[in-house]
């Protein structure tokens, strides 16, 4: 029989880079957040989302040396990856094992060093996102793939880069009221005219900073006091780069896994209230809106309301998204799941209102969603 899946706790370290922290001390932090907040956690299974601790960390192993680290012992431990939506991979995989019976209860952990080394050796690594043997041999960064796509929106639907620079001006505008966020200041519509360029004509203040960072929730069968109850899930895949598709500005797995997880949860597009999205660079925050179906094709730039964070009734990426509440990789899933759970909550009383998490690698070459909902 399946079991109801809940998420009873949750926590999340600002995101920055924390040179006097290593990994350890980020999912220590992150783990007693949680425990503060909510009181012990018994969890009889962990699971530790992170991208790039090989390279980042020198750690093979990782979830086994958090585990011993925070004193957890006679568990059952995983570590997922997934590149870029490793922590939505973890929350699918904790879905499951609680779902299935496996597990009573897990903690996830969302954990990334990202800013130890020199920016490029951090760019080389997440690079390797893609297929390091196709596009990677030629010097395809993501960064150029994301211009590229750029280029191509601004051709077919007549903006100008103006236009699409109006996406990081919001999410900096949410970011300032978000305590974890790393990017906490404003920009002004003309900001790029002090922003070099990383891949005409996408400039810096298009593009996520790097930050470390480590986000907890914790994941069981009783729903507890209060609760947000998981309540669909889904997952899909596409080439690895967008280019080769037949079309390069329809991320098909992101439309897959929405759908998946709304016929899950039996609902509608129409009852998401609030939703946190992919915008790794600024083209993805529009191609992810309408590749969801939230908004027609060519249109996400002159819906997204720059005074609500809104397209009609759902709000946004209200956390300052990626490009400002920060990107640490494979923990940002954790991130941004942790956040539709305390809009959730955050609510005065309960209601029909639904909460959506979407997250991908690259540029939608393997895409993940969850649907949940306040039950308590």
């Amino acid at each position: 029989m399946t079991r109801n899946v809940f998420i009873n706790a949750g926590s999340a370290v600002e995101i920055d880079r924390h040179f006097d922290k290593g990994f350890k001390a980020l999912a220590l932090e992150a783990f007693r957040r949680l425990e503060s907040s909510y009181g012990s956690v018994e969890p009889d299974t962990l699971v530790i989302s992170s991208m790039a601790p090989e390279s980042m960390s020198e750690q093979i192993g990782i979830a086994g040396v958090i585990a011993d680290h925070l004193a957890l012992r006679r568990l059952k431990v995983f570590r997922v990856e997934m590149g870029e939506a490793s922590g939505l991979a973890a929350i699918l995989t904790a879905y499951s094992l609680v779902s299935s019976g496996l597990s009573k209860g897990v903690l996830v952990i969302g954990v990334e060093k990202v800013s130890e080394y020199p920016v490029s050796l951090i760019a080389k690594v997440y690079s390797m996102i893609g297929d390091s043997d196709y596009t990677g041999l030629y010097g395809i960064s993501p960064a150029s793939e994301a211009a590229i796509l750029a280029k191509i929106y601004m051709d077919r639907y007549g903006y100008s880069y103006e236009d699409l620079f109006k996406w990081p001006v919001l999410m900096h505008k949410n970011a300032v009221k978000n305590p974890h966020a790393q990017l906490r200041f404003m920009l002004k519509s003309d900001s790029y005219k002090d922003s070099p360029i990383i891949s005409e004509p996408l400039r810096l203040l298009d593009a996520y900073p790097f930050g470390d960072g480590a986000s907890a929730l914790y994941i069981s069968s009783m729903p507890g006091d209060t609760a947000v109850e998981i309540s669909g899930v889904g997952s899909s895949n596409d080439s690895c780069d967008a280019i080769s598709r037949e079309d390069p500005l329809f991320f098909r797995s992101v439309r897959e896994s929405f759908d998946d997880a709304l016929r899950m949860a039996g609902i509608g597009r129409d009852r998401v209230k609030y939703i946190e999205i992919h915008d790794s660079y600024t083209p993805y925050a529009y191609i992810v809106l309408e590749s969801l179906g939230l908004v027609e094709r060519g249109d996400a730039p002159r819906k997204i309301s720059m005074e609500s964070s809104s397209i009609d009734t759902t709000y946004v990426n209200i956390s300052g998204g990626l490009k400002a509440r920060g990107h640490p990789w494979g923990a940002t899933g954790i991130y941004q799941t942790y956040e539709v759970f305390r809009s959730l909550l955050g609510e005065a009383e309960l209601s029909d209102s639904y909460g959506a998490v979407q997250s991908m690698n690259g540029p939608g070459s393997q895409s993940y969603s969850v649907i949940m909902r306040r039950v308590r």
